[in-house]
């Protein structure tokens, strides 16, 4: 699991994807005055592979609840896809969903901790992706929060 930084209200967050490392942004970071949560989550990462750059991009969404120092929640409505280009003759994509769970504690606005979800491939012109199999992916975030009161 790799740690992430974070700014007033945005966060950050990381997991691994086979043996590769992929990064993303938490944004919209709010506690509401019902102690509800949610924040937006997006990836436009590189991963650094033998064959190259292989780009992936994807969003998604995280809800959740505080309950004194800790808070917990699902993670929903993600897709994105990753594209793979070798060769020179070849390039391809493939498009996966997701959704998972989290869960952290939380110091004043400042939040951290894990969560565990499934990737799917729903989609793909590359050969080597096999589809509609979820593959577990486990990271960590961190963001600070703002309060909506």
């Amino acid at each position: 699991m790799v740690s992430a930084q974070s700014v007033q209200g945005n966060g950050a967050f990381a997991f691994s994807l086979e043996s590769y490392t992929v990064q993303g942004q938490l944004s919209n970071a709010v506690i509401q005055a019902d102690n509800t949560v949610s924040m937006t989550m997006s990836i436009n990462d590189n991963l650094q592979t033998s064959i190259g750059a292989i780009p992936i991009t994807g969003n998604g969404e995280w809800y959740g609840t505080v309950n004194g120092a800790t808070v917990s929640g699902t993670i929903e409505n993600v897709s994105g896809s990753v594209q793979v280009c070798y060769f020179i003759f070849f390039c391809g994509s493939a498009n996966y969903v997701g959704n998972g769970t989290w869960t952290g504690t939380l110091s004043g606005n400042q939040g951290a901790g894990t969560f565990n979800g499934y990737i799917t491939f729903t989609s793909s012109s590359i050969p080597q992706i096999t589809l509609n199999q979820p593959t577990p992916v486990a990271g960590t975030w961190s963001s600070n929060f703002q309060s909506s009161s």
